[in-house]
């Protein structure tokens, strides 16, 4: 019996040894989205395709403030990544993802629907370069408005 424990648990181990550990992501992109929300819908599909495309190591992280519950739980992802500022500054403005800095937690841009999928994935593989701190080729003259992010929209209240 002490045999047969012995082996399960150094099949275990060699197990657990040879799994990689996942690696953290470079960045976030933060989806403020409503379900009622007519952009929103199209950025969900638009940013899917985007992120397949990209094939960076980004996680998406939805703000959904379409019920209570929803916006609780959104609440919760965005304090478990150490982005509660990002979620503040924009919570209940629906239609545009962030593209945060997952070590030093700032916002790198934004992308919205009004661009096609393969632009956004552009855009978004160059903010991960930004992230990662290496060279990429910009398309400077492009005037793409891809990047630009909204005003904030909840604002400190000053005394």
């Amino acid at each position: 019996m002490k045999l047969r424990s012995a082996a399960a648990v150094s099949a275990l181990l060699a197990l657990l040894i040879a799994v990689p550990a996942f690696a953290a992501p470079d960045v976030y992109v933060v989806n403020f989205r409503h379900a009622e929300d007519a952009t929103s819908q199209k950025l969900d599909s638009q940013l899917a395709s985007a992120l397949e495309m990209a094939r960076v190591n980004a996680e998406e992280v939805v703000i959904d403030t379409t019920t209570a519950a929803k916006w609780e739980k959104a609440a919760h992802d965005a304090f478990n990544r150490d982005i509660v500022p990002v979620f503040n500054k924009w919570v209940g403005l629906p239609g545009f993802a962030a593209v945060v800095d997952a070590n030093s937690k700032t916002v790198i841009g934004c992308v919205n629907a009004s661009v096609h999928p393969t632009e956004m994935a552009r855009e978004i593989q160059q903010m991960v370069s930004v992230a990662k701190g290496d060279a990429y080729i910009s398309k400077a003259s492009s005037g793409t408005t891809a990047t630009q992010c909204p005003d904030a929209y909840n604002k400190p209240l000053v005394d």
